[in-house]
């Protein structure tokens, strides 16, 4: 049989394991990027649309990402 105290332990060991796991990896960035790619695919596809990305990058060397959604009206 366990006892309390174990089982308290053994919960704790857990949750901080799973937090050193979390804290890390680098895994919002990419998984917002993933949403938001998937999101623009949606927003195309209903559309009827071309997706374009872009890399911008001024004359100081500052980089942007652009994402353009090309699409007809249809009346």
């Amino acid at each position: 049989m366990i006892d309390d105290n174990f089982r308290e332990i053994a919960v704790e060991n857990h949750l901080e394991g799973v937090t050193k796991l979390v804290e890390g990896s680098n895994w919002e960035k990419p998984t917002k990027l993933n949403i938001a790619n998937n999101l623009v695919d949606k927003i195309a596809e209903l559309l009827d649309a071309e997706v374009h990305h872009s890399l911008l990058v001024d004359y100081k060397g500052n980089a942007e990402r652009k994402i353009s959604i090309i699409y007809k009206e249809k009346e």
